[in-house]
């Protein structure tokens, strides 16, 4: 027959206490308490006595001691890897980023998948400081609305040129934007370019075509005309413009499939970026572009694990040789 060996608990312990007391031998305590002779012959042992009788509460003391010695300390235990995980948080940085960079600033090493456990079951209070506050994940299918009418004049994605698809080229930029609080018509403008993922913000007072073009064109009029090629775009009524763009910067309009954001999905990663310094519900009425150019600069200069922890504005630079 199987044996099943298990730990005695307090209340055994408790129990072979009063067993001792009445006399019982080991034999007949290990069959009253379901364990093998040897578990009370051990027990009996290394557990706490004086002049020769067993004392239970003495040695479920000792036993809860020995075992939080036997925990297996975590790295985030360490003060300086705490400290260094958590100012990281503060400044907005992803685990990715902050194990990066660990070794070479403090002289530790911390995986990124911990520091995501350390800030969710090891100091939850540090998941506020993550770019999803909540592990669960809103189905993408959540909020879909009825089908909407297609921009006109629109080329799908699907034809867009490998060099935009493979990331080989600069000058291939993908277009979003992001809401204000409800009941306010301002909105922000995110350009990023698929290569480098260098990025440029403007703030749009109405959420209209004709600013949005004109946004598009002031915000990449810094560039050679040579060194722009193509731009991505969803298919929100703001874009219907966009041939205005492509004849101003000498550009190509390429459109995502309804419904399907991630085929853009550079500019939304970006825009979770940009949404932790302005949270849904923000009013951008209210917020200057000095604080916007605040934020451009910041997602420009923060290293990103896609870059080989590289700075966007690094990977410019690389590619341009124009520093920020």
């Amino acid at each position: 027959m199987k044996k099943h060996y298990n730990q005695l608990t307090d209340k055994d312990r408790h129990q072979l206490e009063l067993l001792m007391i009445q006399g019982k031998g080991k034999t007949e305590i290990a069959k009253i308490l379901g364990k093998d002779r040897s578990t009370i012959h051990r027990e009996l042992q290394r557990g706490c006595t004086f002049k020769g009788k067993y004392l239970s509460e003495m040695t479920i003391r000792k036993c809860q001691k020995e075992n939080l010695k036997r925990r297996r300390k975590r790295k985030a235990d360490n003060p300086i890897i705490n400290e260094y995980i958590e100012k990281g948080l503060k400044n907005k940085y992803s685990p990715a980023i902050i194990s990066s960079q660990m070794q070479k600033n403090i002289g530790y090493y911390m995986g990124k998948d911990a520091i995501y456990d350390w800030a969710y079951r090891g100091n939850p209070d540090l998941h506020k400081y993550l770019t999803r506050k909540h592990k669960a994940k809103i189905p993408r299918n959540a909020f879909k609305k009825g089908q909407r009418e297609l921009i006109p004049n629109r080329t799908p994605i699907e034809l867009r040129p490998e060099a935009a698809n493979l990331r080989v080229e600069f000058g291939h930029f993908e277009a979003d934007t992001i809401f204000s609080c409800h009941g306010s018509l301002s909105a922000l403008l995110v350009v990023v370019d698929r290569l480098t993922r260098y990025t440029k913000i403007r703030k749009l007072t109405r959420k209209t075509s004709f600013q949005t073009s004109s946004q598009i064109i002031f915000a990449l009029s810094e560039y050679n005309l040579m060194q722009l090629h193509s731009i991505t775009y969803d298919n929100g009524c703001e874009n219907t413009k966009h041939e205005i763009v492509n004849e101003k910067l000498q550009t190509e309009s390429y459109f995502c499939n309804p419904y399907h954001s991630w085929e853009k999905g550079m500019v939304e990663h970006v825009n979770e970026l940009i949404r932790r310094w302005f949270p849904k519900g923000t009013n951008f009425d209210r917020i200057t572009r000095k604080k916007i150019q605040e934020v451009e600069n910041w997602v420009n200069n923060r290293p990103m694990q896609v870059l080989g922890f590289k700075t966007p504005a690094q990977k410019r630079f690389e590619e341009l040789g124009v520093a920020l």
